[in-house]
């Protein structure tokens, strides 16, 4: 292998055990794909800190007490839990405990303590061209396609010995030449342009981007710059990533590496072509949504983190009424956000609405065993994608004012939709 004279160093143990080791298993990985060498990265975002069982908790644990340090800046991805009050949430006391093990020894290693899933809200993101290691699969796909950064879908423990390291190995989407789309999507003449005036458009579209790409490089061609957002990006990101495996996506005249369809295909034509119409979008809606129209017990926002301004979106639509009593409306976000919402005095507001807020947890941990939460309400495609699987429930997508218009009736409130088939 061609490696520097530092990362000889750091096999040969000069650097310590623990770079040591991170490296001969990152050689391992280089070898699994014939890679030949390795790129230094700029940063890590851990996706290891949701509780998922005790050895997940004992390794980031050996690494910590046997003096592994972060090379990188490394940023924490959601916990399991709120931290403070898990209780409130119903989560048992052993996953509080295992929680904050895994706090304290990702704090041990100089974490970055941001506990979001969403870190490129609050301000800590890569650059443009800049390499990085996550396995968090929304910000794989944010940073990699809304930022032009660049990283491959990585495991939640190994990206921690990247991130000891600060080396990986050089392939996949760290290459320029990996990083060209090979498939087109385009939006139909049906699909309007003033349906785009829907945040949820992007979510369905998304949800269909994902099942066609699957784990491929696509580029999308059709939507509205004029109603685009980081919001929006963001959930198109998490909800292409789950419902294939997106991890790069090119938007064109939107995102950096396709400012035009040439520059996104490297010049080359589309091995394949699909186009999204009307059907489509209602086939995604029922895959995203039960059709209960029954009593709601539940409405849950912030899969990823809901950012400062849809904080103000929901402030704004609730204009001081308050959300029915029989109904649970939660939001998680990030400490940062709770910190701005707090001051700007968004956050009393909300909690004076009837609105839970917790930060630092996946809002995907919702403990509906100890809930019996039966309908439930979001407007993220990723949650509603991973819920069933996950929580045993097959909630309702809708977009922020009808998810709380339904808090506030205590009712599913849906909006009549003008690509809706009937």
């Amino acid at each position: 292998m061609k490696l520097t004279d530092y990362e000889k160093e750091m096999l040969d143990g000069k650097h310590g055990e623990m770079k040591k080791k991170s490296m001969l298993a990152l050689v391992d990985l280089a070898k699994f794909y014939n890679v030949e060498e390795f790129v230094e990265i700029v940063g890590c975002h851990d996706d290891s800190t949701v509780y998922a069982g005790e050895a997940q908790v004992q390794f980031a644990e050996y690494l910590a007490d046997n003096g592994a340090k972060f090379s990188v800046p490394t940023t924490t991805n959601a916990m399991a839990n709120d931290i403070n009050r898990w209780a409130e949430q119903k989560h048992d006391i052993g996953t509080m405990y295992a929680t904050n093990r895994i706090q304290a020894s990702h704090i041990k290693m100089g974490a970055v303590p941001t506990w979001s899933c969403a870190p490129y809200q609050i301000g800590v993101a890569p650059s443009f061209g800049q390499q990085f290691a996550s396995a968090e699969s929304n910000v794989i796909c944010y940073y990699n396609s809304v930022i032009g950064a660049r990283t491959n879908r990585y495991a939640g423990p190994l990206e921690l010995l990247c991130a000891i390291a600060g080396r990986v190995p050089y392939y996949g989407l760290h290459k320029k030449e990996n990083r060209f789309a090979e498939g087109l999507i385009t939006i139909g003449n049906d699909i309007k342009e003033e349906y785009f005036e829907d945040r949820e458009i992007f979510t369905l579209i998304g949800y269909l981007f994902g099942e066609i790409a699957a784990d491929r490089i696509f580029a999308i061609d059709g939507i509205p710059g004029k109603y685009v957002s980081n919001d929006v990006l963001k959930q198109f990101s998490a909800t292409a990533s789950s419902s294939g495996g997106v991890a790069l996506f090119h938007m064109i005249g939107i995102t950096p590496e396709a400012k035009t369809k040439s520059e996104a295909f490297g010049g080359r034509v589309p091995k394949e072509v699909f186009e999204i119409h009307i059907e489509d979008l209602n086939r995604a809606e029922k895959m995203l949504s039960s059709e209960s129209k029954d009593n709601l017990d539940a409405v849950l926002l912030g899969c990823p983190h809901l950012s400062y301004n849809e904080c103000v979106q929901i402030n704004k639509l609730l204009a001081g009424r308050r959300i029915v009593e029989k109904t649970q409306f939660w939001i998680t976000i990030s400490k940062v956000t709770e910190d701005l919402i707090k001051e700007s005095g968004i956050y009393e507001s909300l909690l004076r609405s009837g609105i839970e807020i917790y930060t630092d947890g996946c809002i995907l941990e919702y403990r509906n065993d100890k809930w019996n939460s039966k309908v439930i309400m979001s407007d993220s495609g990723k949650f509603n994608s991973y819920a069933f699987s996950m929580r045993g429930v097959q909630p309702i997508i809708g977009n922020l004012r009808e998810c709380v218009e339904s808090g506030i009736y205590g009712k599913v409130v849906k909006g009549e939709k003008p690509w809706k088939i009937h």
